[in-house]
């Protein structure tokens, strides 16, 4: 059996590109395009179509720039739906723009900023948070373990294998116990990439990919169940962001549905859910 968690990080762009907020808040959360929505809306309507949960973690401190209400009518929306919320921080939305990872902060910081975030998303969904994710390709160190079981959170789901900017890579592909959390990492695998001229191989490296909509192929996501299957690799992480189903520019101007990444999803979580050997939690 190989359980697949399903995780999506609800935030914009990571960028001040214009005094207009609501229209990034629109594009990059709701995925507005013309009145239809294919941020997160469109990420659970395909989810309730195969009857699959998945985990919202939401980025709390972009209430600075956008206001509380627009989060709390996010949470009521991801709430209703049945859907799970969890924490998800950017330390530079609410506290210094220099240091944009939590790895960057000393304990004392970490503890108060989690301690801030909690009490913030506490407030909005009415439950208790017990789940966190570090923002800035998940840039925590091993302080951050400390700072979440201060905090009384005792799940995080940050740990990268081969991304630079994750100081505590405590496991790959595994879920396993760490200072007391149970960290459920970001699940990778191994891309080789060739360059050839005519016959000859010129140039060859490979790069850890995460399991995620936009980064995998769909046929590569397929390869990570049979290969889970068959090295008892007991879980994958599904990732995707609340713009994961959308293209636009470099300026973030222009936005359109990527309907190749819309068919991603729904061929894959139709793959998953008529696998009697894998469960979704």
């Amino acid at each position: 059996m190989i359980y697949v968690v399903i995780t999506i990080d609800v935030e914009d762009s990571e960028r001040y590109l214009t005094d207009d907020r609501t229209e990034e808040f629109n594009n990059m959360i709701y995925g507005n395009v013309e009145g239809a929505y294919y941020g997160f809306p469109k990420i659970m309507e395909i989810c309730r179509k195969y009857e699959i949960s998945s985990t919202f973690f939401l980025d709390v401190f972009e209430e600075k720039m956008y206001g509380e209400s627009k989060f709390i009518k996010v949470c009521e929306q991801i709430k209703s739906e049945g859907f799970d919320l969890q924490l998800h921080i950017h330390p530079y939305r609410a506290y210094d723009l220099k240091r944009s990872s939590m790895w960057q902060y000393s304990l004392e910081e970490q503890i108060e900023m989690i301690k801030n975030g909690k009490q913030i998303l506490t407030k909005w969904i009415r439950e208790r948070c017990i789940a966190y994710r570090g923002g800035n390709f998940y840039g925590i160190d091993q302080n951050t373990f400390i700072a979440l079981k201060e905090n009384d959170i005792y799940v995080d789901s940050s740990s990268f294998y081969g991304h630079p900017n994750c100081k505590a890579v405590v496991t790959k592909n595994k879920v396993v116990e760490h200072k007391g959390i149970i960290e459920v990492p970001v699940t990778v695998f191994r891309r080789d990439n060739i360059a050839k001229l005519g016959k000859h191989t010129i140039k060859r490296n490979s790069n850890f990919i995460k399991t995620d909509i936009d980064w995998a192929t769909l046929d590569e996501l397929k390869w990570f169940v049979k290969e889970a299957k068959e090295n008892d690799i007991k879980v994958m992480n599904l990732f995707m962001h609340s713009y994961s189903l959308l293209k636009f520019d470099t300026n973030f101007k222009h936005f359109e549905p990527d309907w190749n990444d819309i068919d991603k999803l729904d061929k894959f979580l139709e793959f998953i859910a008529n696998d009697p050997e894998i469960k979704v939690i």
